[in-house]
């Protein structure tokens, strides 16, 4: 995280919410995050994730508007997020926010060492 903030900090969204009477009203608390990041060319989102307690209360929408709007503002054209085949859970969330798979891509990585 150290290395994200160093070089885009506003890659970094954070989702808080005020503490509530039952919390005594205390400091604000996390309860989701999304890193956007942006190329020059890109758009991708990562690790979009919203504490279970939190969820399907519009956390993860919020995250994924304001993601949106940092990219329109940087010039960017399409956002995209790489969602794990077995999380059907998350393929529900992000079809719900407007995106879809494209099937004739397939992620090729390789380890760096160094």
């Amino acid at each position: 995280m150290a290395r994200l903030l160093d070089r885009d900090p506003g890659a970094l969204l954070l989702a808080e919410r005020t503490g509530g009477a039952e919390q005594g009203g205390g400091p604000p608390l996390l309860v989701g995050s999304v890193i956007a990041g942006f190329d020059g060319w890109r758009c991708h989102l990562y690790r979009l994730a919203v504490h279970p307690e939190h969820r399907r209360q519009g956390v993860a929408g919020a995250l994924l508007a304001a993601a949106e709007q940092r990219f329109a503002a940087l010039g960017g054209r399409r956002g995209d997020a790489m969602v794990l085949d077995r999380n059907g859970p998350a393929h529900r969330a992000w079809r719900a926010a407007g995106y879809a798979p494209e099937p004739q891509w397939t992620r090729w990585v390789k380890p760096l060492t160094g």
